[in-house]
């Protein structure tokens, strides 16, 4: 009877125990779908626009439960406390911690059609290994000068000199414009190469009471403006044309007098996110350049909910759309042949036509055809009764909208995970946000882009070219916050002498900045949010109270320490502080979510309602902060706010324009704040230093900065690779252990020979 007692005793006992955990994890399950599905999904697997990354971790259950009791939710860290801190503790550690391979088996490679700068890019460069690739192989800045005596309308007669200008900005009134020509009749011929930094629409300004041909991206028959009628008063023409970043581009202005009264050239610019300005020197080289097809053609936006751009909207308008900027492509290629295929002989002209388009071909589709797609894309359309043009546009239309150049994962999908040819094609898509050049296709042809040597070798030769640089300066501009259409104009009233011509330059000045110190000085993540280069000229100098070389010309940018300037830190550049800023005040709030999210890698959820913030609302006598801290105030805003508030109101010695300031009003400004951090410690920060040094401190700083490049590189979920292994990468580069240059390199590398078995 004991043992039959002491038996039931202990199945009670274990019974009453394994019920008790029964009911803990049910309870931790119901908390956890309360208060965490929200932002880290149902599963644990991220919720985008909230906690995108899986919830997975290595922490000890013990820390786990002391990290929610005191900092989880966000939203309300008190709701869950204690035994229920606890409880939700032991329910995502179960179902979770312990799994985190259940992630990685359920992310994978989503199927999406090329991004617009995809495709652009992929068109340019496919037509560059036929027409001669834009590369710029000199350092000299501006455009190439030659000066002739004029017999008649831009008759030349003797070349008199030729120099280098740096701008084309003359005034040459009634006087010849160099010694030995006359002062009535003359020409002068600038050609060269310009180099844009960003993509998008640019417009061309030419003022002159003159005769002029100015030529961008054009081959020597066409125009972009010409005006050969001479009135004698002077007119401004302009025309826009789409350009892609980081590519050279021919540029040449004709220019001609005549028995003109007077003389006088400007060239001018306005580039997609800016104002009319003179083209700054450093976009301007001496070298001449082939001309490169561009697409003109309008595209609807491509998908951005991911943080990225995704091609994964297909609708009416995106075919009709492709289909347009398809057939400018084959029109294109149809009145090329005959300069392509340089042979006026049928039969020799048909074979060489039949050539291109095969090459064509194995460019588009990223691999060598097969006998029976050739036949049908190619020979199919080749006839003695066809015209080789309209042959050649059959074969570009029936390619380009083939879903074989347009959607390049398909393919690879369905291929080995061990293919060389997935490889090449990665790098391209990753580095260059294009199709592989011949140069990669002949290595995977000869079976050499199969051991690990090879394939950096090959990397490496792709980071160095252009392209790479202009898709890594995109994704600086997409992290900067700075791809809005607008820049941050400010009230007159206010802000009278803060122009948007100001603006243009402040925004060239913090994009050269940082493109110096990423590329020219091989900078480390740390010397990214340290700036320590600050460009800007003789305009910039004068309303920040900066001091400007006299003997420098007053357009011209040059670098100086940004420390010795007062601008310590990323955040303290007047761009960045200006567009964070209302149009007449600073805003702590918008500063504060730039700073937390970027600069300091914190997740911020998005608020549940947008706060209307008017100064009416306020006593006049209150201060910027306490009219944040007021709207702020609610327990559902102060989980996020805890952390923006108190970096916005550090750089409040800067005010909507980026100048310093020791007021607002008759209020002395106070930048000691208590910063909460990722671990929950307090700790007091006095101004943008304090802020800085926080940054260089964190690593989360690095880590939010490596999963947000990962994701711009691929397009796709970091997840998706298990070559990644993205926290060795953050923390070598929250070290210093790893540059810019190469953390982009080794992110593209991983992602490109994931699943890849280098030979030996």
């Amino acid at each position: 009877m004991k043992r039959l007692f002491v038996t039931g005793y202990l199945f009670a006992s274990l019974f009453k125990s394994a019920h008790a955990d029964l009911k803990q994890s049910l309870r931790g399950k119901e908390l956890y779908s309360i208060h965490c599905a929200e932002c880290h999904g149902d599963r644990g697997q991220g919720v985008e626009n909230e906690y995108a990354k899986p919830l997975v971790g290595n922490w000890p259950l013990e820390k786990l439960v002391r990290y929610i009791d005191e900092t989880m939710p966000d939203y309300d860290p008190d709701l869950v406390v204690g035994k229920e801190a606890e409880q939700v503790s032991s329910f995502i550690y179960e179902s979770f911690y312990k799994k985190p391979e259940r992630f990685k088996k359920e992310s994978k490679i989503q199927l999406a059609h090329l991004t617009n700068r995809q495709f652009k890019q992929s068109l340019a460069d496919i037509f560059s290994e036929f027409e001669g690739r834009p590369q710029v192989n000199t350092k000299e800045n501006g455009l190439r000068a030659k000066y002739y005596e004029a017999e008649g309308t831009n008759e030349r007669k003797r070349k008199v000199t030729e120099r280098v200008d740096r701008r084309i900005v003359h005034d040459f009134g009634n006087r010849a414009p160099v010694k030995g020509m006359e002062a009535d009749k003359f020409s002068i011929y600038w050609e060269g190469s310009i180099i844009p930094r960003e993509s998008g629409w640019y417009e061309f300004f030419v003022r002159s009471p003159n005769g002029f041909v100015l030529r961008v991206n054009q081959p020597r028959g066409l125009a972009t403006l010409e005006e050969k009628v001479s009135p004698g008063m002077i007119r401004e023409v302009s025309a826009k044309i789409f350009l892609l970043g980081g590519r050279a581009y021919p540029i040449s202005l004709d220019f001609f007098k005549f028995n003109d009264p007077q003389a006088s050239i400007e060239l001018m610019w306005k580039t997609p996110i800016g104002e009319k300005e003179y083209i700054p020197i450093e976009f301007l080289f001496t070298q001449f350049v082939p001309a490169s097809f561009v697409s003109q053609k309008k595209l609807p936006p491509d998908d951005f909910s991911h943080g990225f751009e995704r091609g994964i909207q297909v609708d009416e308008s995106w075919d009709e759309a492709l289909t347009f900027a398809v057939l400018e492509a084959a029109n294109h290629a149809g009145e090329k042949i005959n300069g392509l295929t340089k042979s006026n002989e049928d039969a020799e002209t048909r074979r060489k036509v039949i050539q291109i388009a095969e090459e064509f071909l194995r460019l588009a589709f990223r691999k060598k055809p097969s006998h029976e797609t050739m036949k049908f894309f190619v020979y199919s359309n080749f006839d003695s009764q066809t015209p080789l043009q309209t042959s050649i546009e059959k074969v570009v239309l029936l390619t380009l909208k083939s879903p074989r150049f347009l959607y390049p994962e398909w393919q690879w999908l369905t291929r080995k995970k061990n293919d060389s040819l997935v490889v090449a094609n990665r790098l391209a898509l990753y580095l260059w946000d294009s199709v592989p050049d011949k140069k990669l296709n002949h290595m995977v042809d000869r079976g050499q882009l199969v051991k690990e040597w090879q394939v950096q070798g090959q990397a490496k030769r792709m980071l160095s070219d252009s392209r790479s640089k202009a898709k890594f300066n995109h994704f600086l501009i997409h992290w900067l916050e700075m791809n809005t259409k607008e820049l941050p104009i400010k009230s007159r009233k206010v802000h009278p002498e803060f122009s948007p011509s100001l603006l243009t330059d402040l925004r060239h000045s913090i994009l050269s900045s940082v493109e110096k110190t990423v590329w020219e000085n091989k900078g480390t993540f740390k010397d990214l949010l340290r700036m320590p280069t600050f460009k800007y000229n003789h305009k910039i100098a004068q309303f920040y109270d900066l001091t400007f070389p006299v003997d420098r010309e007053k357009l011209e940018f040059i670098s100086a320490d940004s420390r010795g300037l007062g601008r310590h830190g990323l955040h303290t550049h007047p761009y960045l502080l200006a567009n964070f800023s209302y149009s007449e005040e600073s805003s702590p709030i918008h500063r504060g979510v730039f700073v937390s999210r970027k600069i300091l890698g914190r997740n911020l959820r998005p608020p549940k309602e947008a706060i209307s913030f008017s100064d009416s609302d306020f006593d006049p006598d209150w201060s910027m902060r306490q009219k944040v801290t007021s709207i702020t105030k609610p327990a559902n805003c102060m989980s996020c706010h805890d952390v923006i508030n108190s970096t916005g109101f550090s750089l409040e010695g800067f005010d909507a324009t980026g100048r310093t300031r020791l007021k607002i009003g008759d209020h002395p400004i106070d930048l000691k704040v208590n910063f909460l951090d990722r671990d929950g410690i307090a700790r007091e920060l006095n101004g943008p230093d304090d802020l800085l040094e926080q940054a260089l401190n964190s690593p989360q700083s690095a880590k939010s900065f490596v999963y947000e490049l990962a994701r711009y590189v691929s397009k796709q979920s970091p997840e998706s690779y298990s070559n990644l292994d993205l926290l060795n990468l953050s923390e070598m580069l929250g070290r210093g252990e790893i540059n810019l240059k190469e953390l982009y390199l080794q992110l593209c590398l991983r992602a490109a020979c994931d699943g890849f078995e280098f030979q030996p």
